[in-house]
């Protein structure tokens, strides 16, 4: 027997904070492999937009209808106006312009990813804004209790360094005022991994509700060789702690572990003892990767928020990923709604013979790039 189709969310609606980087990405591709040193190649497409961990999410939790503020931070430069003027004019973020930081000394975070269909993707990153700003800057009144949100998703943990320092109080405080937390840490470019605010996040009264690592950074933190090696740290029991030699009982980790793996899926484990699994959704023709996490993370969020069940959550998250991979930039117009989300996972997921399956998959709807 298949899953049922994900029933219309009729629940109390949430409101997401997304707190975290917002970049311009700068994307080059598609390349069949990297450039040599000292090489000119030609590509089909050099493009700008926006992008970084937080304002994606923010951005495809916005376009599947739930509400979502965006708390980041700019410089006073060029690159602020092409973020300020796309999240105006292209999301449907919720008053950016009152959400966003602007730190007058720093530049806005600016990234190049070079892309292509056998080419791992690859970055040349300055971080500006998105690596000092601290929590009072991007916080409104420099206070977690101003959030108005039933849920708040850190994006970037890596890259914000600024915020490390008052975030496992930020975090305690949320949950005392029963808001839900979810982190995705990113890829830490300094190779330490395990400072001290991650230990904290993922160990103890302060540690989030959700985590979404990629199977890397999982792996990374956790020291271990595979993804469900790494899960069993994360989700607590009888394993070592991160970042330590300990295997003493650890029962206060991370409540829901979800490790993103690419083309072969997700996996997902609860403190519980609950374990899922869920295979990658059939992509007919990838264009750009970047942003397919975020993407993920907001389809697995948007229906996890609302009460629905894991395997449904990460059904979701494997088919918004799926639509972003088939589109250019790490977000943009073409954001799909949550109709477009729920209709690609009823027909890669659904109840159906796989002639039918294929079919449907072929017939999802896809918005225009």
């Amino acid at each position: 027997a298949g899953r049922p189709p994900i029933r219309a969310i009729m629940a109390t609606q949430v409101k997401f904070a997304v707190i975290g980087d917002a970049f311009v990405d700068i994307s080059v591709g598609p390349l069949d492999a990297l450039p040599s040193p000292g090489a000119d190649v030609e590509v089909e497409t050099v493009s700008q937009g926006p992008g970084g961990s937080a304002l994606n999410t923010a951005w495809h939790l916005a376009a599947q209808g739930v509400p979502a503020t965006l708390h980041a931070a700019v410089g006073q430069d060029r690159m602020a106006q092409v973020l300020t003027a796309a999240l105006k004019n292209e999301s449907k973020v919720t008053d950016p312009a009152k959400s966003l930081a602007v730190l007058k000394y720093q530049a806005t975070a600016t990234c190049v990813a070079m892309h292509g269909p056998r080419v791992d993707r690859t970055f040349v990153s300055t971080y500006g804004a998105a690596k000092t700003a601290t929590l009072n800057q991007l916080l409104p009144g420099g206070n977690a209790d101003a959030l108005d949100a039933t849920h708040v998703h850190i994006g970037g943990f890596y890259v914000c360094r600024g915020v490390h320092g008052g975030l496992a109080a930020c975090v305690k405080r949320l949950k005392a005022r029963g808001i839900k937390v979810s982190m995705d840490p990113n890829f830490d470019a300094t190779g330490e991994w395990t400072p001290p605010a991650m230990m904290t996040a993922v160990r103890g009264p302060a540690a989030v509700d959700v985590l979404m690592p990629s199977e890397v950074e999982a792996c990374e933190i956790t020291g271990k060789d595979t993804a469900e090696e790494a899960l069993e740290v994360l989700v607590g029991g009888t394993a070592q702690a991160p970042g330590t030699g300990s295997t003493e009982s650890t029962s206060d980790g991370v409540g829901l572990v979800v490790i993103k793996r690419g083309a072969r899926g997700v996996l997902a484990g609860d403190s519980s003892g609950r374990r899922w699994a869920v295979p990658a959704c059939t992509v007919s023709r990838v264009v750009d990767t970047n942003g397919a996490g975020d993407a993920f993370n907001a389809g697995f969020l948007r229906v996890w928020s609302q009460g629905l069940d894991v395997g449904a959550a990460l059904m979701a998250g494997c088919a918004a990923a799926a639509i972003a991979a088939q589109h250019s930039g790490a977000v943009g117009a073409w954001a799909p709604d949550r109709k477009i989300v729920d209709a690609q996972s009823e027909a890669e997921y659904g109840d159906k013979p796989w002639w039918q399956k294929g079919i449907l998959a072929c017939m999802a709807p896809r918005r225009p790039v």
